[in-house]
């Protein structure tokens, strides 16, 4: 195929897959009588959105708004989050958050079911929801209770909990869990001076339960951006003789600039995994890039019947590959 100027173009797909993994966390969850909540864990964010994600899952795990929490991250002296990497750190850190929230909740519930003074004594620690800073029986929510009183009348300023988190052995056992998606890439490229252009992309991911579509799909996007680079541009160039990198700067390590980034899309698949964790959490940090690659290198084909089988795809291997 050839546009109205003359570009070769093609289509490409290729197939995403990453492992939903999971490390081991803990984090500790704290009510006030004053009507907020306390989250701790050490989680650090390196721009990837996890301080939102975290405070997300933690105030639903609290029944507060986000805006009654305080989220404390980004320290060693806090519980262990384990590593943010291996697109892991959201369900591991977000479980670890999520149990601490339903500790504290739990040792709350027993106060007030146990009280009988309480609108909800003899509920039972199973027969009480958390929501906007109350609980409410499951069986009648006219009967409910505010955090403050149920503190206040136990004499407590605060209660808290803690969680932890890991992979379950036995769940991994029996089910394959990954994040999976397709990335669909189209290029132009010169017939005469084997210039290659990526001109869109659009992926769609199944990646478990989303936290925030926002974030999720920047970092999709971003994943896939990844991928024209890894396909076209990046290229490290090691001295044989002192096993050094030849070209450790941006002058020479070429990576996308804005002329480069084409239009990019990313589709959110629904999808409910309850095996990987209680929250049926994913990772999305590294899936948008392992379909990417392929699917610009399966579209250069498709534009030019040549096969080229080593990343990056530069002028003169596509000019040896027709030769």
């Amino acid at each position: 195929m050839r546009d109205h100027d003359g570009l070769l173009v093609g289509w490409g797909v290729g197939t995403a897959t990453f492992p939903a993994l999971m490390f081991q966390a803990e984090a500790k969850a704290v009510l006030r009588r004053d009507d907020d909540g306390v989250m701790e864990i050490g989680a650090h964010d390196m721009g990837q959105g996890a301080s939102t994600a975290l405070a997300q899952i933690a105030a639903d795990g609290l029944g507060l708004d986000i805006n009654q929490i305080e989220f404390r991250y980004g320290t060693s002296d806090l519980p262990d989050a384990g590593i943010a990497g291996g697109s892991a750190h959201t369900a591991t850190a977000g479980m670890a958050v999520y149990n601490a929230g339903a500790d504290v909740i739990s040792r709350l519930a027993d106060l007030a079911t146990n009280d009988d003074h309480s609108l909800l004594y003899g509920a039972g620690n199973t027969g009480v929801i958390a929501r906007g800073g109350r609980l409410f029986r499951r069986d009648d929510e006219n009967r409910s209770e505010s955090y403050a009183d149920i503190l206040g009348r136990a004499g407590l300023a605060a209660i808290e909990g803690r969680g932890k988190s890991g992979a379950d052995p036995a769940a991994q056992s029996a089910y394959a869990m990954h994040a999976h998606g397709a990335v669909f890439a189209e290029v132009k490229v010169d017939p005469d001076l084997g210039q290659m252009r990526v001109t869109r992309v659009v992926g769609a991911f199944a990646a478990g339960r989303i936290i925030n579509p926002r974030m999720v799909r920047s970092q999709l996007c971003g994943g896939m951006i990844w991928g024209i680079s890894f396909a076209l541009h990046e290229h490290a160039v090691m001295d044989a003789r002192s096993g050094r990198p030849m070209n450790s700067n941006l002058a020479e390590y070429h990576i996308p600039v804005n002329a480069d980034v084409p239009s990019v899309e990313a589709i959110l698949v629904e999808e409910r995994d309850p095996h990987v964790n209680a929250l049926g959490i994913k990772g999305v940090g590294e899936i948008g890039v392992t379909g990417s690659a392929g699917a610009v290198a399966n579209a250069v084909w498709h534009a030019t019947g040549v096969r080229v089988r080593k990343f990056p795809i530069t002028l003169d291997r596509l000019i040896e590959a027709r030769a």
